[in-house]
C-alpha cells in the first residue's frame, strides 16, 4: 500500500473539478488531482474514442448513458455546447453565477461558429429553413469553439478535437499542473476517509495497488456517475438518488434528392422555445447514423451507403430526476409517462421538419435514450449544502452531480462558473 500527503485533493477533470484544482493551484494551494483515466492522445480525434475514452452503460430499463473516462472528463467527448445556467440555480437556490459566466465567456471567447461556415452546409441549412416554414426557430449556438482552428467539414466534436479548436477542461488541468498542482492518473477513488465527521482523505486503486492519500480537504468532481458512487461506499446517505442524464432522441433519415448533413457539424443550430421540455437542433449524417448503430438499431446498418446524404436531428429532453445509481455502478432509468409525453412531443415536431426538408418519411429512424449529461445524485439541498459541502466536515462535491434537476441544456458553462465561484469562496474562507 502506498501512502501520499496532500493539502486539497481533487477527484476527477472534468469541468467542475479541473477548474476547482485550476483556481486552488493559481492561489498557490498544494493540489494533488486524482483522475480514473488516462491522459488519452491518439484517440482524439479520431472514432478509436469509443474503445478509449468512452464509459458507455445502459441502465436496466435500456436508457444509454455516455461519460469520459480521461483528463479533461466529458468536455473531451462533448460537442463544445454552451449554455447559460438555469434559472433556478439563482431564483430558488440563490446561487448568483452571473459574474462567472461572464468571466468565463470572455475568458474562453464563446461565441455562436461564424456565419460562412454554415453557408457552406446545404443540409442543415435545409433544416433551418423547414423549421422556420413550420412556425420554429433554429438559431446558430454559442459554443467552445475558435473557428480560427476547426474545420467545418469535419463533424468528430464527440470523438475528441485533434485540432485543438474545441476548449477542454483538459486546459485548466494542464494550467493546474503549470501552477504546481500534481496529477494521478489510472487513480480510481472508491472511497473517502474520515475521523470525527472531519474528512482525513481518499483511499483509491492504482496499477501498482491500493493508494491512500491523506488530506485537509477533497473535492469530488466525478461527475453524475462516479461521485455518488463514492459518496455511498462512504457512508454518506441520500447519495445515488433522483439520477437524470438529458436522454436525447437521434433522429437519421435519407433525403430525396441527396442534400444531406453529410460533412455539417452536429449540434449548431437548436430551437430552444421548449427549454424545460425539449432542446430540438441538428445531427452531422455520421454522427445520426452512429446513433442508430449504439443503439442497437442494427438494420439500419444497410443504410450507410447512403451517408452523404444522410440527413440528421436531435430532441434533447429535460427528463425527471427518476433514477437511480449503486454503489457497484448499477443503473436505474427509465422514460416516466411525463417525459414520454415530451419526448413524441420533441419528435414529432422534429419528423415534420425533416419531412419538409426533404427526407423520405419511411426512411427516419429514432434512436431514443441516448443520456449525455449524468447528474442529481449528490445534490443541493440533498447530500450538500449551498456551499458544496457534505455532512463530512471539508468533504465537498462540484460536478453536475449537485445539480437538483435537469436543466435539459448541456451543464458545462454552468459547471465552470459554479467551479470558479466555489473554489474562490474557499479561498476566502483560508485566508479569514
Amino acid at each position: 500500500m502506498q501512502s501520499l500527503q496532500a493539502g486539497t485533493v481533487v477527484v476527477g477533470t472534468g469541468p467542475g473539478g479541473a477548474t476547482v484544482a485550476r483556481e486552488l493551484a493559481m492561489a498557490g494551494e498544494d493540489v494533488l488531482i486524482l483522475e480514473k483515466g488516462r491522459d488519452h492522445r491518439f484517440p482524439v480525434g479520431n472514432i478509436t474514442a469509443y474503445a478509449t475514452m468512452y464509459d458507455i452503460r445502459r441502465s436496466k430499463e435500456g436508457v444509454l448513458v455516455r461519460r469520459g473516462i480521461t483528463t479533461g472528463g466529458s468536455t473531451m467527448i462533448y460537442s463544445g455546447n454552451s449554455y447559460d445556467p438555469p434559472a433556478f440555480l439563482k431564483k430558488e437556490l440563490k446561487i448568483d453565477l452571473s459574474k462567472e459566466v461572464k468571466e468565463t465567456k470572455r475568458e474562453l471567447n464563446i461565441r455562436p461558429i461564424p456565419e460562412d461556415y454554415y453557408e457552406r452546409w446545404p443540409g442543415t441549412k435545409r433544416l433551418v429553413q423547414a423549421a422556420c416554414e413550420l412556425g420554429y426557430s433554429m438559431e446558430p449556438q454559442e459554443r467552445f469553439i475558435d473557428p480560427d482552428l476547426c474545420d467545418p467539414s469535419c463533424d468528430m466534436c464527440l470523438f475528441g478535437c485533434s485540432r485543438g479548436a474545441k476548449w477542454t477542461s483538459r486546459e485548466y488541468v494542464y494550467d493546474a499542473l503549470v501552477h504546481g498542482a500534481g496529477i494521478i492518473t489510472r487513480c480510481d477513488v472508491q472511497k473517502v476517509l474520515s475521523t470525527g465527521g472531519e474528512v482525513t482523505g481518499v483511499v483509491a486503486y492504482t496499477p501498482k495497488g491500493t493508494l491512500v492519500v491523506n488530506a485537509d480537504r477533497v473535492i469530488l468532481g466525478a461527475g453524475g456517475l462516479g461521485t455518488p458512487m463514492i459518496l455511498q461506499r462512504s457512508g454518506i446517505k441520500g447519495a445515488g438518488t433522483h439520477f437524470f442524464t438529458d436522454p436525447m432522441s437521434v433522429m437519421a433519415g435519407i433525403s430525396s434528392d441527396s442534400v444531406g448533413t453529410w460533412r455539417e457539424i452536429t449540434y449548431t443550430f437548436a430551437d430552444e422555445s421548449h427549454v424545460g421540455e425539449f432542446v430540438m437542433g441538428n445531427v452531422g449524417a455520421v454522427n445520426a447514423f452512429m446513433a442508430q448503430i449504439a443503439a442497437l438499431h442494427l438494420p439500419y446498418a444497410r443504410r450507410a451507403v447512403h451517408l452523404p446524404k444522410m440527413v440528421g436531428m436531435f430532441v434533447k429532453l429535460c427528463d425527471e430526476a427518476n433514477g437511480s445509481i449503486e454503489p457497484d455502478g448499477t443503473l436505474h432509468k427509465a422514460f416516466t409517462v411525463k417525459d414520454e409525453e415530451k419526448m413524441a412531443k420533441g419528435v414529432d415536431a422534429a419528423r415534420k421538419i425533416m419531412i419538409r426538408a426533404g427526407v423520405i418519411p419511411e426512411t427516419i429512424s429514432v434512436a431514443k435514450g441516448i443520456g449525455g449529461h449524468p447528474g442529481g445524485t449528490a445534490a443541493i439541498g440533498r447530500v450538500v449544502g449551498t456551499d458544496l459541502m457534505t455532512e463530512i466536515s471539508n468533504l465537498y462535491v462540484c460536478d453536475n452531480s449537485v445539480m437538483p434537476r435537469s436543466g435539459g441544456i448541456p451543464p458545462v458553462l454552468t459547471l465552470i462558473a459554479l467551479g470558479k465561484k466555489f473554489a474562490r469562496s474557499l479561498l476566502k474562507k483560508t485566508k479569514a
